[in-house]
């Protein structure tokens, strides 16, 4: 009867909620990290640490990517918004999927917050704030969560919701897999040069 509740029990249940989730296992160090403060490896000019390798876990500035170990590795570059970290939207959904997260515009870019914006005061009606943190959503018919993080902490806390899992980065094909890939598109141009054959017909 004991070892039904057994601590090996425990860990395969939260490895099976882990497989359902398919949490990347770098996001949760991505979401604690700190940018824009100076590197202290390379003491020059417009070194700040706005960047985050995926492949090392770390923050690090364009000096770090240009002469160091990086240089293979998946990077995502990091801005700011209302003085917080965002990434871009197209950049992440590449891997996690950022459905329902509000996208904010910044220097014509979309980008999205690693963390809840200090401007999303709290929404009176709670259908039109953020799910996790009650913060105001500009668009609560099209998105759940204000940042990244908050949809982090939904995900996790209820596993079998609605929302969509997150991408492994594991699930992602490799560079050689992708330029592999680039070939797809030619053979629907060759689909697409098959339709004007059929003009005869009519």
């Amino acid at each position: 009867m004991v070892s039904a509740s057994s601590p090996t029990q425990v860990n395969k249940d939260e490895q099976e909620v882990q497989r359902k989730i398919h949490k990347p296992r770098w996001l949760e160090g991505f979401l604690t990290k700190t940018f824009f403060d100076s590197c202290p490896t390379h003491p020059f000019r417009r070194n700040e640490l706005n960047k985050y390798c995926i492949n090392c876990n770390m923050s690090a500035c364009q000096y770090c990517f240009s002469s160091g170990p990086h240089r293979h590795h998946k990077i995502l570059k990091i801005y700011r918004h209302v003085y917080k970290d965002v990434v871009s939207l197209s950049a992440m959904e590449k891997y996690i999927d950022s459905s329902q997260i509000q996208p904010y515009k910044c220097n014509k870019r979309l980008v999205i917050s690693l963390n809840p914006l200090p401007h999303c005061g709290s929404a009176i009606n709670n259908e039109a704030s953020c799910n996790t943190c009650n913060r105001k959503l500009s668009d609560p018919d099209l998105y759940r969560y204000c940042s990244i993080t908050c949809k982090v902490k939904a995900v996790l806390s209820k596993p079998n919701d609605s929302d969509p899992p997150f991408i492994s980065i594991q699930s992602i094909p490799p560079p050689q897999e992708n330029q592999e890939g680039g070939s797809e598109p030619q053979s629907q141009k060759k689909k697409r040069k098959g339709i004007p054959q059929r003009a005869p017909f009519f």
